[in-house]
C-alpha cells in the first residue's frame, strides 16, 4: 500500500470514528455502533490498529492532556472525610483502560482524571455511570438481604454486606477492562500497541509530574469479608453496560 493509499483510508477511518462519537454524543448508540462496525471491518482488512488512527489525530498531542474532577458526592457517596479504596479501585481500573490516570483532591474522595480529551471524557462517563449502577444495586441488594436474613433470625449474615458488593462490582469490572484490553492485542500489531499505549501513559505521568510536582498515593485496597455481598457485586459488576475507550480516541465497545 503506497502511502497516498494509506492517509486516504486513514482519513476514511478517522471519519467513521469522528461520526461513531458524534452519533453517541446525541445519544444514537444504533447509529454509533454501525459506524463503528464499519471501522473495525476496515482495521482488520487493512491490518490497520485502531491506536494507529488515533496516532494521526490532531487532538492527540501533549498539549490536549488536562484534568477534570468528578465530584463523587453529588454521584451518591456520603460525605466522609476517610479515604475510600473503593473510589481509587474503581478509579484506577477505568483509567488505565482509557490511557489515564488519576488524582486524589486533599481533604476528600473527589477524583481527578488525568489524560487527553476523548479518554478523560471517557473515563468520567464510564466511572460516572458504573459509580451509580453500583451504588443503586447495592442498595437494592442490601435491602433484599436484610429482610431475607432477618426473617430467618440471622441478621449476622447480613454484616459487611455494602462494602463487600463493592469490592465484588469493582473487582468484576476491572477484570472485564482487562479482557477487552487482552482482545485488542490479538487484533492489532503488539508493538504498535505497547509503544502507543506506553507513550500516552509516559505523557500522561508528565503532565501529572509537571504540574503538582508530586506522585499520586493510593489507598490500599480492601478484602471481602461478607460472601453473599461480595457474590452479588460481581454479578452486577458482569452485567452493567459499559462503553469503553478501547485504547484510543472516539473507539468505543459495548461491554454486554
Amino acid at each position: 500500500m503506497s502511502n497516498y493509499d494509506a492517509i486516504k483510508i486513514k482519513d476514511k477511518m478517522q471519519k467513521l470514528l469522528n461520526h461513531a462519537t458524534s452519533a453517541e454524543n446525541i445519544g444514537n448508540q444504533a447509529e454509533a455502533e454501525a459506524f463503528m462496525k464499519k471501522l473495525n471491518k476496515l482495521c482488520l482488512q487493512h491490518k490497520i490498529a485502531m491506536t494507529e488512527i488515533q496516532a494521526f489525530d490532531p487532538d492527540n498531542s501533549d498539549e490536549s492532556i488536562k484534568d477534570e474532577m468528578v465530584d463523587v458526592y453529588s454521584e451518591g457517596l456520603p460525605i466522609v472525610n476517610r479515604r475510600q479504596a473503593v473510589v481509587e479501585d474503581l478509579a484506577r481500573s477505568i483509567g488505565f483502560a482509557n490511557n489515564c490516570t488519576f488524582l486524589i483532591q486533599t481533604g476528600s474522595n473527589n477524583i481527578y482524571f488525568v489524560g487527553r480529551d476523548q479518554d478523560r471524557r471517557f473515563s468520567i462517563q464510564m466511572f460516572s455511570y458504573a459509580w451509580k449502577t453500583m451504588l443503586a444495586d447495592c442498595h437494592k441488594e442490601q435491602t433484599k438481604t436484610y429482610y431475607h436474613f432477618k426473617k430467618l433470625g440471622m441478621l449476622e449474615q447480613a454484616k459487611g454486606f455494602r462494602a463487600s458488593f463493592k469490592i465484588g462490582f469493582v473487582r468484576a469490572i476491572e477484570d472485564r477492562l482487562q479482557e477487552v484490553r487482552e482482545e485488542i492485542k490479538e487484533t492489532v500489531n503488539a508493538e504498535t500497541f505497547a509503544l502507543i499505549t506506553t507513550n500516552q501513559l509516559v505523557a500522561v505521568k508528565d503532565y501529572v509530574s509537571k504540574k503538582y510536582k508530586r506522585k499520586g498515593n493510593h489507598v490500599s485496597g480492601q478484602s471481602s469479608h461478607n460472601g453473599h455481598g461480595y457474590a452479588a457485586g460481581q454479578k452486577s459488576g458482569k452485567s452493567v453496560g459499559l462503553h469503553v475507550g478501547n485504547i484510543g480516541k472516539g473507539s468505543t465497545k459495548l461491554l454486554n
